[in-house]
């Protein structure tokens, strides 16, 4: 090599000398001609890859995992809250194609003014054409109280972005599927379980302190009852009220057997059955209804007609409405529904003798039944539609990077009930 002038000549001769013959002249010498430009050439080839491994270097999650982690977060944020997600219900609602809603298709400003939804950007319709193709929506929503319509039973194709939603307020007992063919159907549940991945009760409580949800929960921040509670309101409706028990019926024979319960109290006091198992009745819907049981009635059976988890409905929260105590009977745990002390759970006595003799202790104690009241002074009833928490789970960013099916839909639904209540009937 000969440097001279900024000039060099970099030769390699051909190695093997019975095959230099064979080749081209630019194989059997390669030369490197560098003058002044092929300096600056390698200057800048070299210039270039330290500025690339410079890059490398600074985008590394070794120097830069908080700035990776923001913009993915901040491209994830974009992505999800703009756009849409459409929910299609796919079958009644006990006969009710709007499921309760106020329209065939909802859109996000009814979501946020209606409905009060934190999260609002979600369509909601029972129109199966809303949109071009059913496997583009989001979520569809089957009510398993009903059979599948009988000439469209399910969606004829199926995206794998897509989340099956199995929907029931109902208990067990009122399911109309055969689930052990649904193995693996659905993504979702939406049910009165606490469990379930979108709830569904018939109501909540809201501490009006804090202005939040606190149950049903699995386990509610409650605030401890006063050692002492005066309210003169009670104390006057107490005070004119003569009869001790009134019940509101209309199925007769359950797997809970309630009706045996009642059977049994009305030894020791009279109980008053309205509807169609009992001698009573009153028209639903008639305000007279409700106000005798601010008047006349001490206390209120809520009494489910199924034994299992989180099951209790709207007639317990419609009696937390009224001047009156709820005795209730069922399979939930009342502690993750109700405050302590609002209530009388027929599960924690051991026979019916020993509810029906403290039902009498509590009516004949003005201030022990009076204290049952001291929740209203810090919560009040509240209810929010399953829409909401539904859209806002479609909306979750993780939702869409994970997929979860049911292999055992039946065993998860039917495994929550019992037969047998802890009370002795």
């Amino acid at each position: 090599m000969y440097l001279g002038r900024v000039h060099c000549i970099f030769e390699v001769p051909g190695l093997l000398s019975g095959r230099v013959r064979h080749m081209s002249m630019a194989v059997r010498s390669a030369r490197l001609v560098c003058g002044p430009r092929g300096v600056l050439l390698l200057l800048l080839l070299v210039f270039l890859g330290a500025l690339v491994v410079l890059h490398k270097v600074t985008q590394s999650p070794l120097l830069n995992q908080n700035e990776i982690l923001q913009d993915h977060l901040r491209g994830q944020n974009e992505r999800y809250v703009r756009s849409t997600r459409t929910i299609l219900l796919w079958t009644k609602f006990f006969g009710d194609s709007r499921w309760k809603l106020s329209w065939d298709t909802l859109g996000p400003q009814e979501l946020r003014d209606e409905l009060h939804c934190p999260v609002y950007q979600c369509e909601i319709s029972n129109q199966h054409a809303f949109l071009p193709a059913v496997e583009l929506y989001d979520a569809i929503v089957f009510h398993a109280a009903e059979m599948f319509p009988l000439l469209r039973p399910v969606p004829s194709q199926r995206s794998p972005h897509q989340a099956y939603v199995f929907a029931l307020m109902e208990p067990p007992g009122e399911t109309k599927h055969r689930l052990d063919d649904e193995q693996g159907f659905y993504n979702l549940t939406m049910t009165y379980r606490i469990d379930s991945d979108v709830f569904w009760p018939y109501g909540q409580l809201l501490d009006i302190t804090a202005d939040a949800v606190v149950a049903p929960s699995l386990k509610p921040p409650w605030r401890k009852p006063p050692a002492v509670f005066n309210d003169s309101l009670v104390w006057e409706l107490w005070s004119g009220k003569t009869k001790t028990a009134a019940w509101f019926v209309s199925h007769c024979e359950t797997l809970s057997k309630r009706e045996v319960l009642a059977n049994k109290l009305q030894e020791f006091f009279d109980v008053d059955i309205y509807g169609n198992c009992g001698t009573l009745s009153c028209i639903r819907g008639d305000p007279h209804c409700d106000e005798m049981l601010d008047t006349d009635y001490f206390f209120y059976l809520a009494f489910e007609n199924s034994l299992c988890d989180d099951y209790v409905t709207e007639k317990l929260f419609d009696a937390l409405q009224r001047t009156v105590i709820p005795v209730v009977f069922g399979g939930a745990d009342y502690s993750r529904i109700l405050p302590p002390h609002s209530y009388v759970d027929a599960n924690r006595f051991k026979s019916v003798e020993e509810l029906a003799q403290y039902m009498k202790l509590v009516v004949a104690d003005p201030d022990l039944y009076v204290s049952y009241f001291w929740w209203r002074s810090h919560y009040r009833l509240a209810y929010s539609s399953p829409f909401c928490d539904l859209c806002a789970k479609l909306h979750a960013p993780a939702f869409g990077h994970k997929t979860q099916f049911y292999d055992d839909i039946q065993s998860w639904w039917f495994n929550s009930c019992r037969l047998q209540s802890r009370i002795l009937l």
